[in-house]
């Protein structure tokens, strides 16, 4: 596999160049597209309140724009270290962000199940209909195995059955008197 040389990328790049920075080195792309992600995930936490205040066009309206910000926020942050400062420790939050973005709908629908929060906010639903759905499953799962018992026995019984016709055969043909057990 051929090793392939390519010119080095102009002294301007800001991303890519330490130029003009007095020997600082300056972010690489992978660390600008952190940041964008680490800014984008402030847009989401955002959504979150609006979402369960039913401020629905407000969530939306930051979905939409809010990429762009981060975008551009990830990039005045390649050159200003005041910003990079107040971003990178975001960073850190990242892989966490998911984990908080499942649990606060989870939390929320807790709330709604004791009276605290009203349905209908990032999904929850009535605590009536989650308590009717799950006794919805449980009587399935009851039934489920009833019908599994059910048929166990009629199997059994049709064994059972089927051993003393065998055996009463066997006792036919043996002219012996076979004990029965």
């Amino acid at each position: 596999m051929p090793i392939e040389f390519s010119a080095p990328p102009p002294k301007s790049t800001p991303n890519t160049s330490a130029a003009g920075t007095g020997g600082k080195a300056l972010p690489t792309p992978r660390l600008t597209k952190e940041r964008e992600e680490a800014v984008a995930q402030l847009g989401m936490f955002a959504q979150v309140p609006l979402m369960a205040t039913k401020q629905l066009a407000d969530a939306a309206t930051i979905g939409l724009h809010w990429p762009k910000v981060a975008k551009e926020v990830a990039k005045l942050a390649e050159t200003q270290e005041p910003i990079a400062n107040l971003i990178d420790p975001l960073i850190k939050v990242g892989p966490y962000a998911g984990l908080i973005a499942a649990v606060i709908p989870l939390v929320m629908q807790i709330g709604v199940n004791h009276g605290r929060l009203k349905p209908g906010s990032m999904g929850t639903v009535p605590a009536v209909s989650l308590q009717a759905q799950m006794e919805t499953a449980m009587a399935q799962a009851e039934l489920e195995a009833t019908r599994t018992q059910m048929e166990a026995e009629k199997a059994a019984a049709a064994m059972r059955l089927e051993i003393a016709e065998a055996r009463a055969q066997l006792n036919a043909a043996m002219g012996a008197d076979v004990p029965e057990g």
